[in-house]
């Protein structure tokens, strides 16, 4: 429920035991590096790109990602490939993959270029239109079909040729060759004729369009002999390229670490998180790699630094993990607050089934989403169990309800519908269950962090929770009509909490010199504000009794558009629209209830106690155990 303890770690370690010490370290899966900056002024103490300037572990890289770009394939080792063999099996993929590459890229431009002009859809004329020619005039348009005829003898007295084309409804696309004399003889007969410039969607080419698509033809085999041939590169080099990723791995994760890294001449000082736990652990692996090292371990909270910027390491089993969806996109739970997770996985499902009780509906959510955990993608999968949990709070609720894709039967505790008030109260009850959780974690975290003003006054303080409570125990013996002395007590407990209030507040007033007048109206507004606040939250759970009723209401829509069709002889659409209702009702009504669950634990709970922090832990983990000095420049 609180993250993991962790303690601040500096080491001080001989610079030629430095390697095998950022070896062990990354082997223990453990180490969280920190930024360090040298001391202003010393000229001993370096950053780690000042000690190591050789960048050249970084042209491997990029020349790798490159290979791998264009051969691409996926690939895992577990050796490593020194930086000279790295070096040459590149030098040799790449002398013999680029001029591929480079022929498959011109290729690729040339069929796409074919393959535009196809598209286009374009009529052959036999004639180069479009050129111009000292004495011959070439012009393309449309005719009527049945004018070519006529067209032809118009033209009879001067020279011309005339070459059809394509066919266009009852128009035909045609060319004209004439001599330039002739320009205005051809200009009076297409007014004639009728005579339409082509569209400008119709393109004209001189070449057939079959040429066009055997060229494409050709190039497509040209282009899988060079496939074929990248892949055979891709299958011999494929072993050498798997242990040069794991050098790559080894020169990045070195990357994350010399963030915590600062040198001397003699020395290497290193700086980062690790878990209290593994304490223990990590002291002896220090030892052991160099017996006069310096080291000292100060836990978070001496540290110095602000709880915000500690990392927080958070340990969720399979069923709580996809609820870390739900905190984390609301805020990082901060270093040594209180992790809501588990009061998440609760709220959330019982929130969610009680608006959406269906076991039909809630059979759909357990498939889709057994469906999205297959993906390899984490944040999907992770968003799939929690869809399959949603579904199946919604079929627990359906046998409560008794609703299956709408249809009633029997149900196990009660029928909406028909226990309205029951509802209004059993929800409203799950309210003050809620919020007063809320209260209560607030009050945890302000004693964890020793905030003792805070806990005492704070809005989800002590004081404000007695004059909730007390409220609502005024108002449940009121109710009840059970007044007496159990009455006298909630009242005592709610003079309490508000004249508490009130004093504080006149008592900041005058303490900062803002005056009586000042305190007196902070006091009551700070009241007021505490009692409206409560009061609103805790009515706004009625929106869970309300959805529920929702749900129940689609169907009795539903079912009478189905019975009308019935009745109307239109049996099929009557079965049709009781199928639609249902996806209509799981997407919709899915959607808006997600939604709510979301709000009532974000704005109703998660407001009381929820503290955020800006880091997650993530240590620097490096499966490879050799010494990695080779690594470092």
């Amino acid at each position: 429920m609180i993250p993991e303890k962790l303690v601040f770690t500096n080491v001080l370690v001989r610079k030629e035991k430095a390697g095998n010490l950022l070896t062990k370290l990354l082997g223990s899966d453990v180490f969280h590096p920190v930024d360090v900056t040298p001391v202003s002024g010393n000229e001993n103490i370096k950053l780690w790109q000042q000690e190591f300037q050789s960048s050249r572990w970084d042209d491997i890289t990029r020349r790798f990602n490159t290979i791998i770009q264009q051969l691409r394939i996926s690939i895992s080792g577990v050796n490593p490939a020194s930086y000279n063999e790295a070096r040459t099996t590149l030098d040799e993929i790449e002398e013999n993959l680029m001029p591929l590459v480079d022929e498959k890229n011109h290729i690729q431009q040339e069929i796409s270029h074919l393959q535009a002009m196809i598209d286009r859809k374009p009529v052959y004329l036999p004639f180069p239109a479009g050129m111009q020619y000292t004495f011959i005039h070439t012009e393309t348009g449309e005719i009527e079909t049945d004018k070519i005829s006529v067209f032809a003898s118009l033209l009879e007295n001067i020279p011309h040729l005339i070459i059809t084309g394509g066919t266009k409804k009852n128009h035909t696309i045609i060319g004209v060759v004439i001599l330039k004399k002739d320009i205005q003889t051809l200009e009076r007969v297409k007014k004639e004729i009728g005579w339409k410039p082509l569209s400008p969607e119709i393109s004209i080419t001189d070449v057939p369009v079959s040429q066009y698509i055997e060229k494409m033809e050709q190039l497509k085999k040209n282009l899988a002999e060079i496939d074929g041939k990248i892949n055979e590169i891709a299958e011999k080099y494929k072993e050498s390229l798997a242990k040069i990723s794991v050098s790559i791995e080894i020169h990045q994760k070195l990357s994350q670490v010399k963030k915590g890294v600062l040198f001397t001449d003699t020395m290497m000082a290193l700086s980062g998180w690790v878990p209290e736990k593994e304490v223990q652990n990590i002291s002896h692996l220090i030892r052991e790699t160099d017996p006069v090292s310096f080291y000292q371990f100060i836990p978070a909270e001496k540290s110095g630094l602000p709880l915000d910027e500690i990392p927080v390491k958070l340990n969720y089993n399979k069923f709580l993990k996809p609820f870390q969806l739900i905190v984390q996109t609301y805020g990082l739970p901060r270093y040594g607050a209180i992790d809501p997770t588990v009061f998440v996985a609760i709220l959330f499902l019982l929130m969610f089934g009680a608006m959406f009780g269906d076991i039909g509906h809630g059979a759909v959510f357990i498939i889709l989403g057994l469906l999205l955990s297959l993906k390899q993608k984490s944040g999907i999968r992770q968003a799939g169990y929690l869809m399959s949990f949603t579904g199946l709070s919604s079929c627990i609720f359906g046998f409560l309800y008794g609703s299956i894709f709408g249809i009633e039967f029997h149900p196990l505790w009660i029928s909406p519908m028909e226990n309205i008030s029951v509802m209004f109260r059993t929800f409203i009850i799950f309210g003050i269950l809620t919020l007063t959780t809320g209260i209560v974690l607030n009050m945890i975290n302000n004693k964890i962090n020793q905030k003792k003003e805070a806990f005492f006054f704070d809005k989800a303080g002590l004081f404000s929770g007695l004059i909730y409570w007390a409220g609502i125990g005024i108002a449940a013996t009121y109710f009840a009509k059970t007044q007496g002395m159990l009455t006298k007590i909630f009242a005592i407990l709610l003079c309490t909490g508000i004249f508490s209030i009130f004093f504080r507040s006149l008592y900041d007033a005058i303490r900062h010199r803002e005056g009586i007048l000042v305190g007196f109206i902070e006091g009551i507004l700070h009241i007021f504000e505490i009692v409206l606040g409560y009061l609103a939250n805790t009515v706004s759970f009625i929106r869970i009794a309300a959805f529920a009723l929702n749900h129940f209401g689609f169907f009795m829509t539903i079912f009478a558009i189905s019975d009308m069709l019935k009745k109307a002889g239109l049996t099929p659409l009557s079965y049709l629209s009781i199928f639609l209702g249902n996806i209509f009702v799981i997407c919709l009504e899915g959607l808006v209830v997600l939604i709510q669950s979301l709000r009532l634990n974000y704005y109703e709970f998660f407001s009381r106690f929820f503290e955020t922090g800006k880091h997650v832990y993530q240590p620097v983990k490096l499966k490879f155990y050799q010494r990695i000095d080779e690594y470092l420049t």
